[in-house]
């Protein structure tokens, strides 16, 4: 049997399931080899769902962990499903080429730009100029984003009001939605190059499609949100001058469109940039920026993220009185949360979100004992497609149970964090494991030395550039 189109989660629960098994039998990666005739390597890229074996494997596992067969139907059904991926996968294909002839139909390849006539005047810098790179734009000299984002209503042109169709803005917007995933499931360097294509070839267009008329609210609003999300993406693979000219491109067109509730959401991300770049007081700025922005407009979910973020901000700089006030103002909106609020598709913060970054606040204050359990719970609440959330929160969990002595702890959340990374193209991620390799090495037990192995196999494969950080 062959299951190497079966869905990724699928196949990694099956090898989880495995490791239950072996683990419950007290038997080892080394000693489960020998008994199935497999090499230990092969054990543990099963395990953690990266490698695709025959069904005599999981007989042999069967026979050798006394499960009753357990796995080898596990593996009957993991087919099956398998085959219902790729039907599925085959109609998506099918129905993308008949939308997109029945589109290039419809719409066929606008003309390039009139050139100006000899003698005439040039063109706008701004339409001559590479659109797709962010715009070269940089905050306010006193470093107050908020008082430059909010600005007298009055003191701001108005937006214009050419009709963009409807339909053009839910496209751009699903579009969005589909790359955020892509990039929460598979990490930034997967999903930037797709994205800034898109910007290039479908958004652009669309927006000086008529030289320099002004366009709809509608649009600069999905526009700055794509340029949120592209400033995420190149933020995790580990271009932070590119993140940083989207963020800030992003913010610009937020306050164009005078959208509090977004320009919030972009400065929260700018201050987690900030942190792991070790500008500390600008974090704080960012995070306390947000929360002034968005003070009047916010929902329960928009005062969780910004509280939650500030107090990340608060801890990576030491202030603990802070970081407990704001945590607070997160913990008070949580229980109001609520599936039916109306807030904007781009905000999905939820409360494994404020879990995970309270995790992070209390292990950067040295409170590790409470940053393991609110790290094992934003673990819990993670969103099965969300891959790279995962191991970072997983990560945390690792470093926690490090300092604490925990080594085994460690290690076992350690391994959880190598198995999500094989799925990732993130450098964030990449640059974690390598920190958890070096402080790892040292000890010697099984398990720790189960995650290096895999660890490095992970690092010799798919390791961290040199533009990749380091563990955070």
């Amino acid at each position: 049997m062959r299951t190497r189109e079966a869905p990724p989660q699928a196949r990694a629960a099956l090898g989880a399931e495995l490791a239950a098994y072996r683990r419950a039998a007290g038997c080892t990666q080394g000693q489960l080899a020998r008994l199935t005739e497999y090499s230990r390597s092969t054990i543990a890229n099963v395990e953690t769902g990266r490698q695709h074996v025959p069904r005599s494997f999981w007989e042999r596992a069967d026979t050798a962990l006394r499960t009753g067969g357990t796995l080898a139907t596990a593996c009957d059904e993991l087919e099956a499903a398998a085959r219902r991926h790729l039907r599925a996968a085959a109609r998506q294909v099918s129905t993308a080429r008949q939308a997109q002839a029945r589109r290039d139909d419809l719409n066929p390849t606008p003309r390039a730009p009139a050139q100006p006539h000899a003698g005439g005047d040039a063109a706008p810098a701004r339409h001559r100029r590479e659109p797709w790179q962010p715009d070269k734009l940089s905050l306010p000299a006193d470093n107050e984003p908020h008082s430059w984002l909010t600005a007298d209503d009055a003191a701001l042109p108005d937006v214009g009001l050419r009709r963009v169709a409807p339909g053009d803005v839910v496209r751009l917007r699903g579009m969005r939605a589909r790359l955020k995933a892509i990039d929460n499931a598979h990490g930034g360097g997967a999903a930037l190059p797709m994205a800034t294509w898109y910007l290039r070839h479908e958004i652009v267009p669309l927006v000086y499609a008529r030289d320099g008329e002004p366009v709809s609210r509608a649009l600069i609003e999905v526009v700055a949100e794509v340029k949120h999300d592209v400033g995420w993406m190149a933020y995790d693979a580990g271009k932070q001058d590119l993140a940083t000219g989207y963020f800030t491109d992003a913010l610009r067109l937020a306050r164009q469109a005078r959208n509090r509730l977004l320009g919030g959401r972009i400065l929260a991300a700018m201050s987690h940039q900030a942190i792991h770049l070790g500008n500390k007081r600008q974090a704080i700025d960012f995070a306390q920026a947000a929360r002034n922005l968005t003070r009047q407009v916010a929902t329960p979910r928009v005062i969780v993220m910004e509280a939650a973020m500030e107090a990340c901000a608060d801890a990576a700089a030491g202030d603990a009185r802070q970081c407990h006030r704001a945590l607070a103002d997160a913990a008070g909106a949580v229980a109001l949360l609520t599936s039916g609020q109306h807030d904007p598709d781009w905000l999905d913060f939820d409360e494994g979100g404020y879990w995970g970054h309270a995790a992070r606040a209390h292990r950067d204050l040295g409170d590790l004992r409470r940053a393991e359990e609110c790290a094992a719970k934003s673990v819990g609440l993670c969103l099965p497609e969300h891959s790279r959330t995962r191991a970072q929160r997983n990560t945390i969990q690792a470093t926690a149970h490090l300092r604490m002595g925990e080594i085994d702890a460690a290690a076992a959340a350690a391994e959880r964090v190598v198995h999500e990374a094989w799925n990732l193209h993130s450098g964030h991620v990449f640059g974690e494991v390598a920190g958890l390799v070096a402080a790892i090495t040292p000890f010697g037990t099984p398990v720790a030395s189960d995650f290096l192995d895999q660890a490095r196999e992970l690092l010799a494969a798919r390791g961290p550039g040199p533009n990749r950080p380091a563990a955070s």
